[in-house]
């Protein structure tokens, strides 16, 4: 048997993109793989879901179907609105007028793009971290000398400081999406942030790197001891009080903290949620206190520890490099290439993986022919096929005429500066006296400018 390279399953997908004038041809290539055969360098396919097969053949003409063993593909033309295959939204136009056209490609796929949801959500689990470390805080310490000062910093400065951590995380993750040493700059930008606030300081980091890395777990464990006894008020140079000890022992720590979270709300809801549950799965295991916080915190920052994310690449084809992208340009291919890692259609905790592009096709023979060369091209061949797009038949079809009749040779500015629609003001220049300018201000002030 061949060996294999094993990973954990995701799915690719592989979408390429064709305008063809007020259309455009999209392929999608999709697949499930774990690893690749080191024998062959192929994909190691798996079953695609059936319920995401379905969904994605349903949006394409079943003429553009084809299967080779585990690889799907799936054609069809689209105007304005792309199918929502991958998952997410997009969009896509084609503006051409006598001088030439402009292209225009925006896709969204998966991910949350309610950033004011999300940002509450994330906010609302501090919260709630927060009122049960102030909770555990009372039951345990709340008789102590001191206690009242270390309320305060749980209630109001570590309740500030998750948030924090919860933004700087979340930045940090759509960064990393564009900037390949954007997480890492966020993480140390935040380690920074615990330093000013006095959490650990610069030269307790070798000690606290041992301990993370579990080398050394009670290290870590004397170090939250001594940091809560520093929130008391107990000065670095006294010993820790004797009321701390449970922190010092990770079973006995856990033991209290599971303690106070039966007693809670939260715990009480999963209870009664189990027990209805139960009832359809009798096997059903009862849920443990400390999912209380493992829910609060998977909301507050987001691992992705269990499988892999699915993988993204899309590939626009283009006569020439586009005006604007946030892809990389293939020179050789002559395509706008976006390659990345998108979460999983059921997780939307992410902010979405987008693509946008627009470009531009000049019609050099006429322009030639009535200018005497290529005068519009990039954003203003851009901004003329906007405007000229925007116009109504009549107004469109007397501009277009003007154009028609233009020759080269001296004069030619002159000329375009003359041209007023019918009822139009006969006044030279901007208008810039008048409130509302003139309808044929802004093509004769590109046109002029192109031609200078």
């Amino acid at each position: 048997m061949a060996l294999v390279v094993a990973g954990c399953p995701r799915n690719q997908y592989i979408v390429e993109l064709k305008p063809q004038g007020d259309r455009i041809e999209r392929t999608l290539v999709f697949y499930r793989e774990d690893g690749v055969n080191t024998n062959t360098g192929a994909p190691n396919y798996q079953p695609f879901g059936a319920g995401e097969l379905a969904a994605i053949i349903s949006l394409y003409p079943a003429q553009g179907l084809t299967n080779d063993g585990g690889r799907h593909a799936v054609r069809g033309e689209f105007t304005n609105e792309l199918p929502d295959d991958v998952g997410g939204a997009g969009a896509y136009t084609n503006l051409t007028t006598s001088l030439g056209e402009a292209g225009f490609y925006v896709e969204r796929f998966r991910g949350n793009d309610d950033l004011v949801g999300m940002t509450e959500q994330r906010f609302k689990a501090a919260d709630r971290l927060a009122d049960l470390f102030v909770g555990w805080s009372r039951l345990e310490l709340g008789r102590e000398r001191g206690y009242d000062k270390l309320r305060q910093f749980l209630d109001v400065d570590f309740r500030r400081d998750l948030k924090n951590l919860s933004a700087y995380w979340w930045e940090g993750q759509l960064a990393g999406s564009y900037e390949t040493n954007a997480s890492e700059e966020f993480a140390v930008r935040f380690g920074q942030y615990l330093v000013e606030r006095r959490y650990f300081t610069i030269g307790q980091i070798p000690g606290l790197f041992r301990a993370a890395s579990g080398d050394s777990p009670q290290a870590l464990l004397r170090q939250i001891q001594r940091l809560v006894a520093r929130k008391m008020g107990v000065p670095e140079t006294e010993p820790v009080p004797a009321s701390l000890a449970f922190l010092a022992d990770e079973t006995t720590m856990e033991k209290s903290f599971d303690k106070y979270l039966t007693g809670t709300a939260q715990y009480h809801a999963k209870l009664k949620q189990w027990k209805a549950d139960k009832k359809l799965k009798p096997d059903l295991k009862r849920p443990e206190p400390s999912e209380v916080v493992d829910d609060a915190v998977g909301n507050l920052v987001t691992f992705d520890l269990f499988g892999q994310p699915d993988h993204l690449v899309v590939r626009l084809s283009l006569p020439s490099s586009p005006v604007h992208s946030n892809g990389r340009w293939d020179e050789a291919l002559k395509q706008v290439v976006w390659e990345t890692d998108i979460e999983e259609r059921t997780n939307a905790s992410h902010f979405p993986f987008s693509c946008y592009a627009s470009w531009t096709q000049a019609d050099q023979e006429y322009q030639i022919k009535h200018f005497g060369r290529v005068v519009l091209t990039g954003d203003e061949l851009t901004q003329y096929c906007l405007w000229r797009s925007s116009q109504d038949k009549q107004a469109g079809g007397e501009w277009d005429a003007f154009v028609a009749s233009l020759q080269p040779g001296s004069g030619l500015v002159e000329r375009v500066d003359a041209f007023r629609f019918p009822g139009e003001p006969d006044q030279a220049g901007t208008n810039s006296q008048q409130k509302v300018p003139s309808p044929s201000v802004y093509p004769r002030e590109l046109l002029k400018a192109a031609l200078r």
